[in-house]
């Protein structure tokens, strides 16, 4: 057993050692390494969700229907969550505390979370409102999420090219019986107006961000960690089976106008932006306020009337006992 003991210490000396070195390639530049992140993340959500509504219009429903899509898309939310993790849904700000997993006003780099990646503008620009990202961050986020929404649309329509053209005729329209730039954009239904249209995109967003604020409230009731990218697809799928028929819940400002520039493009022409009464402003404006207004109502109603932390510890027989004798 003694002879065990030289060989036991070797061995946690060596995985220390492996432990504390970093590879030669490692980018140390948050900015970098967040942009990486969030640009493959959004890629990865986009081509999935992309491929299925291209698969269903294509394939005429021989290949899914729209319950799919709404599957599909949830899904693609939770894998680009999970390819971005704790890099792409991270922001340092060295002035104060405000981290979900922090425990430390006094701590010299905290990092402000969200449990993931972002992939949504809405998202990135309320998280700085409320202060869980750094303004300075917005930017990169934004630019990452158009460039990953933008090369997903390429490679989705690169990928089903033929099955594209065998579907319309090689004419590529945004309207119609055979229109296929909705399988890329959002575009209203006949029947809707721009008012109502702009009022179902706050809504949808707004519900979005309520419910990932209280996803992430570690003083409410969080998911389990590492489950949180499936739960947030779950909600994502949620607001597609229930508020998407009227505009196809975009929710999602960068989602929308990248692949949207990418069929003005590639043979759809700027139709895209006339059609629906100029319909494409609407779903950059609208998930904005809605982001802001959902977060807000669950802030107002739930995250501000939590107990503070003395409170909550005030458990009788831990923290404080009731003195035998009355004090004088």
């Amino acid at each position: 057993m003694k002879d065990l003991v030289p060989s036991a210490k070797i061995g946690v000396s060596e995985l220390k050692g492996q432990v504390g070195t970093q590879p030669r390639v490692w980018i140390k530049n948050e900015a970098a390494r967040v942009g990486l992140a969030e640009t493959l993340s959004t890629y990865v959500m986009m081509a999935f969700g992309l491929g299925s509504v291209a698969q269903v219009v294509t394939g005429q429903g021989a290949f899914g229907q729209y319950i799919s899509i709404n599957i599909a898309f949830g899904l693609a939310v939770a894998m680009g969550t999970y390819v971005g993790g704790k890099v792409s849904g991270m922001s340092a700000d060295p002035l104060k505390c405000v981290d979900l997993t922090c425990s430390s006003p006094a701590a010299d780099r905290v990092l402000i979370s969200f449990p993931g990646a972002h992939m949504n503008g809405a998202v990135s620009f309320t998280m700085c409102v409320f202060g869980r990202l750094t303004w300075k961050m917005l930017p990169l986020y934004i630019c990452a999420q158009l460039l990953g929404s933008f090369l997903a649309s390429g490679t989705i329509y690169a990928i089903y090219y033929e099955a594209i053209h065998n579907y319309c005729g090689g004419n590529l329209t945004v309207t119609g019986p055979k229109a296929t730039a909705g399988i890329f954009a959002t575009y209203p239904a006949p029947y809707l107006s721009l008012v109502a249209g702009f009022v179902d995109q706050v809504f949808g967003t707004a519900m979005l961000l309520l419910c990932v604020m209280a996803l992430s409230d570690q003083k409410n009731k969080p998911p389990p960690a590492g489950s949180e990218p499936v739960i947030v697809g779950l909600l994502v799928m949620l607001i597609g089976m229930s508020l998407g028929s009227n505009s196809g819940y975009a929710i999602n400002p960068t989602r929308d106008i990248a692949p949207r520039f990418f069929t003005a493009i590639a043979g759809w022409g700027f139709e895209v932006f006339r059609a629906g009464n100029c319909w494409w402003w609407v779903t950059l404006v609208a998930p904005l306020i809605g982001g802001v207004l959902g977060a807000g109502v669950y802030k107002a109603f739930v995250e501000l009337h939590h107990p503070h932390p003395p409170e909550q510890n005030r458990v009788l027989g831990e923290d404080e006992h009731i003195p035998l004798v009355k004090r004088v």
